[in-house]
């Protein structure tokens, strides 16, 4: 059972060319487990993309769900450099003539010129300790004795105590992060530290104030004293924010404009639209059957693919509420045709927004629990999740299904390769066997052939004599 046996001498067959066709004819399984591999493969990539759009269109439901989505204001004003203003869904519809008295400012103080900020303390004042504790606005600053006026300033930085330290022509400049009268700066120091840099006196009075701090006041047609300890004025008109410029000139004014803003309700309406198109164009490609190519999708025939189709068709064509002028999607301009492709018509959509409000906002985001019915974005971002979860999920449990399937294929072709090698050791010695056997059977034939052939010459010599 040599390799000598197998090159076929004795017979003159290639043996390894046999052996590989009967070798063939064993692995025909594995050509079909492939094949259904590859099938669970497109399968699962499919229901992997169905996967990630319906992802993609619970986040559009999202901003759906959202009462301020469709409750959206805008507001301007005449004069940016004065006061800009910012309004939220609470706000109505109004105008406001904003006059700015005084800016907020945050207090600024410069210490002494010390000639050299790269010069420790001590040298200024051989009487300070060699470590001192100084609080700057209630917060403990320890200083040595050692330090540069570089030092103090990142001691200062690196603090919790609200101000911001520099230096500027060797001057050490102390500010408050903070703007108006609540965030004056406040020093105490028993050993002098602070009154050696010139920031306090003796009496812990501040010695230069570069800048006072102060808070904005505004009048707001008409009303005036609101004031804020920064630029920023969120409680003087409900649902309303305004800012003003920190470099706007004292008794410059503002009309400042507050409308509805429908941009961002039709920005939100129009992206759910675009990707329930998407998923909805994907599962009809995947479940169709192409007469031209004579292909079927390959989603053809799956239930859970159809039922789908249906059940998001069916969310956004079914009547959401009873009654009323708005109680489905295409009476404000949201529509679906007979390829299944849903539009918008923004202008419709508009008008009844305009018109009614609170009526198509319940559409979107009403809840059962308060209004008696759920909205349709409650609706179906309610089913997808359903879909979706982990583990419990239709969509999740079907590719961990073809996952399963697709490991098991792959077992299944281990298994048929080890029985082929089992195949192929077993031909090879059959016919390893047989080799041998012949080339003996032909060694004894022409040993037998030349004890003839000595007889013969043998027996003819006889004769001769």
């Amino acid at each position: 059972m040599s390799d000598l046996a197998l090159s076929g001498l004795a017979t003159g067959n290639d043996y390894d060319a046999i052996i590989d066709k009967l070798v063939a004819l064993e692995q025909q399984p594995i050509l079909r487990y492939q094949d259904q591999i590859s099938e669970l493969e497109s399968v699962k990539g499919a229901w992997r993309d169905v996967n990630s759009r319906l992802k993609n269109l619970e986040n559009k439901l999202t901003d759906l769900k959202l009462p301020s989505t469709f409750n959206s204001r805008t507001a301007t004003s005449s004069n940016d450099s004065a006061v800009t203003a910012t309004a939220n869904s609470d706000a109505i519809a109004a105008k406001y003539k904003v006059e700015v008295n005084s800016v907020a400012l945050a207090q600024r103080v410069a210490g002494f010129d010390m000639v050299d900020s790269d010069q420790e303390l001590g040298s200024f004042d051989s009487s300070l300790p060699a470590e001192t504790t100084v609080k700057i606005n209630g917060e403990d600053i320890v200083l040595k004795n050692t330090d540069t006026l570089k030092d103090v300033v990142n001691t200062i930085n690196d603090s919790e105590s609200g101000v911001q330290a520099s230096i500027v022509d060797n001057h050490l400049v102390l500010e408050s992060e903070e703007t108006g009268l609540d965030n004056e700066m406040t020093f105490s120091d028993s050993n002098g530290v602070l009154e050696t840099l010139g920031i306090i006196d003796s009496g812990g009075a501040v010695v230069n104030e570069l800048q006072a701090a102060s808070d904005a006041e505004i009048t707001i047609n008409g009303i005036d004293n609101i004031t804020s300890s920064s630029n920023e004025f969120s409680e003087a008109v409900s649902g309303m924010t305004f800012t003003v410029n920190p470099a706007a000139e004292l008794n410059s004014t503002a009309n400042i404009s507050v409308a509805r803003d429908d941009g961002k309700a039709v920005t939100a309406v129009q992206a759910f639209v675009d990707q329930y198109n998407s998923i909805a164009d994907f599962l009809d490609t995947k479940t169709d059957y192409d007469k031209d190519t004579k292909k079927a999708g390959i989603l053809q025939g799956d239930s859970t693919a159809n039922m789908l189709q249906t059940r998001l068709r069916e969310f956004a064509t079914n009547s959401i509420k009873e009654g009323g002028k708005y109680n489905n999607l295409m009476s404000i301009g949201i529509e679906i045709d007979r390829q299944g492709e849903m539009t918008l018509d923004s202008d419709k959509f508009k008008e009844a927004l305009a018109e009614s409000p609170e009526e198509v906002t319940s559409l979107f985001t009403a809840d059962a629990d308060e209004e008696g019915y759920d909205g349709m974005a409650t609706r179906m971002d309610s089913y997808i999740d359903k879909l979706l979860q982990t583990n419990t999920g239709v969509i999740p449990s079907r590719i961990d299904m073809y996952d399963e399937q697709i490991e098991d294929l792959n077992d299944d072709i281990t298994e048929v390769q080890d029985r082929v090698e089992m195949v192929r050791e077993r031909y090879t010695a059959q016919f390893a066997d047989m080799e041998e056997a012949i080339s003996n059977m032909q060694s004894q034939q022409s040993w037998m052939m030349s004890q003839l052939a000595s007889l013969n010459n043998t027996s003819g010599m006889s004769s001769a004599s």
